[in-house]
């Protein structure tokens, strides 16, 4: 509703779209506790959303410029209010709601800043959320986010890119969009430690992108492969109470063999011409994981393999500690630490500590893995994550 609403109103009235939206969703929480919720909720709120638009584009129209296409509207009440009913087709607001994501990474907005406001444009982050996918405070969020704003009021029409802007603002769409998932797959400070309406989020806008003669790209097809993948462990990978199930235990009759057969035919869609990137690599080494019939049968050198292209790709210290991963999976523990210890740039990253702690727990290194495993209790920010690394330092202790 943002995105059709933007686009009646221009970019340069975005908190006005924004504006229609909060005061539709506080009319349905004042009115739906009291006369129940309608049979059809999204018709509902298209409808009041409708009308407060038409109300606004009236009061509007009387000393605050719209974009000029829209001022013919205003001189009949029927073209206004068919031109409004119209923005909010089903087709409409699909196409609408790629129009907001490729508008919030227009080029003129700088590039850190692109996906900070796609997050909280489009995918509805809090500024704490979009803070943490950052790794960085929400001072500075605030900041990069007014930055934004000013620079996206200047684009004027919303609409989608032309076909020479189209892979410059596909990245920061699918780096946005991948976000979100991963907000969603592994969250870092809810309660839960999956998040199905970020998933299905990710996994919907991703799925327009592959719908649209326009931005379909192998690459669009390879992040949903990739998705797909880790969707399909979902049920997996937590236990009745809610505590994460680690991959080696995971029962794989739980796995979601239609969703992992998608993934597999979204991978091979992606096999299209010659552009290799992350998102093929990373879906590849799914690929690997959900073949497997058991976790001791995984091919854990040809995934190995796969993070060595993958760093050629994006040589970064998350990928590489990955590797060092797999490595210890592949040609032992010891190994794995020799490789995990070259990593730099990690020590403030949890994740990394938790490996030296299960790499040195499995070379009998107990006190050292114990020490691990304090530091990486030190950085978690996800209560489940916390408790599955107490359990393993008690594991020790016992």
């Amino acid at each position: 509703m943002v995105g059709a609403l933007t686009r009646l109103f221009g970019s340069h009235h975005l908190e006005l779209a924004e504006d229609v939206v909060q005061e539709t969703l506080l009319k349905a929480m004042r009115d739906w506790p009291y006369h129940g919720v309608p049979e059809n909720p999204a018709a509902w709120l298209h409808r009041v959303a409708k009308n407060l638009a038409i109300d606004q584009m009236r009061r509007r129209s009387r000393g605050v410029e719209l974009l000029k296409e829209n001022a013919a509207l205003l001189r009949s009440e029927w073209t206004l209010s068919s031109t409004v009913t119209e923005a909010f087709a089903g087709p409409v607001i699909a196409d609408d709601a790629l129009r907001m994501l490729f508008a919030c990474c227009h080029p003129t907005i700088p590039a850190e800043q692109q996906v900070a406001l796609a997050l909280r444009s489009v995918c509805c982050f809090s500024v704490p959320e979009i803070a943490r996918a950052f790794v960085t405070n929400e001072e500075n969020i605030n900041k990069r986010m007014y930055r934004a704003r000013e620079a996206f009021r200047a684009i004027g029409k919303v609409e989608l890119p032309t076909e020479r802007e189209l892979p410059v603002r596909l990245k920061p769409v699918l780096a946005t969009i991948y976000l979100l998932f991963n907000e969603g797959y592994n969250s870092t400070a809810h309660n839960d430690h999956i998040r199905e309406d970020l998933v299905e989020e990710a996994l919907r806008l991703c799925d327009m992108l592959n719908r649209n003669a326009r931005t379909e790209q192998p690459v669009t097809h390879a992040l949903m492969a990739l998705m797909l993948f880790h969707a399909a462990r979902s049920e997996a990978r937590v236990d009745a109470n809610g505590a994460i199930v680690l991959l080696q235990d995971q029962d794989r009759s739980l796995w979601d063999r239609r969703l992992i057969a998608l993934a597999e035919q979204q991978l091979h869609q992606s096999a299209v011409g010659a552009e290799l990137t992350t998102y093929h690599v990373e879906a590849a080494i799914a690929s690997v994981h959900a073949q497997a019939p058991t976790f001791a049968a995984t091919d854990w050198a040809r995934i190995v393999g796969y993070y060595d292209r993958l760093l050629a790709l994006a040589p970064t210290a998350i990928v590489r500690m990955n590797r060092a991963i797999a490595v210890g999976r592949s040609q032992g523990a010891a190994a794995g630490l020799h490789a995990l210890d070259l990593v730099e740039g990690v020590e403030k990253v949890h994740l990394y500590h938790a490996a030296r702690g299960d790499l040195l727990r499995e070379l009998g290194r107990d006190e050292e893995a114990r020490t691990a495993y304090g530091n990486a209790l030190k950085l978690v920010r996800s209560p489940v994550e916390r408790e599955l690394l107490e359990r393993k330092r008690s594991g020790l202790e016992g």
